[in-house]
């Protein structure tokens, strides 16, 4: 195995992890508090709160209790977290910001709408404009992939 498919390999696995386990800290705060009680869990609401606004009306529920990250901020991260552990692109790097790019679209419009008009999106549609801008966030700043591919050739 090359040096650089080892690099690769290891800071997709520390990186992809950290960015899994933020939404799993959000799920895991409601359910923690539903199930030892109220002021338990409270650390992993504090815990998020630098990384986002964790408004309850813009969040997913689970056991009546609001996650610990907003619906675009939890799917963000597990875009983000997942285009770590499955995508391989080998296109260029410009073809993979230009794809970026058009993903981070619907989510800078939908939040753009929302500031302009009276307009309010639901949380599906926030969680699905997350879940396309995490996957643009990783195709815009995880170019290792393309480096491991040049020496083979299989760059497009």
């Amino acid at each position: 195995m090359e040096y650089l498919q080892k690099i690769d390999i290891i800071l997709r696995i520390l990186f992809g992890s950290f960015f899994l386990a933020l939404p799993f800290f959000a799920i895991s705060a409601p359910i923690y508090q539903t199930a030892i009680g109220y002021p338990n869990g409270e650390g992993i609401y504090s815990f998020l709160s630098p990384i986002c606004h964790q408004y309850p009306t813009r969040s997913l529920w689970i056991l009546n209790r609001p996650f610990a990250l907003c619906s675009r901020c939890f799917s963000g991260y597990l875009g983000l977290g997942i285009g770590l552990f499955a995508i391989r692109s080998q296109y260029k790097y410009f073809k993979r910001l230009i794809f970026g790019i058009g993903l981070l679209i619907p989510g800078v419009l939908d939040g753009l709408i929302q500031l302009w008009s009276t307009y309010e999106s639901t949380n599906i549609i926030r969680f699905f404009t997350g879940l396309s801008g995490g996957l643009g966030v990783f195709y815009i700043t995880y170019p290792i992939s393309v480096l491991t591919n040049k020496k083979k050739g299989n760059v497009k």
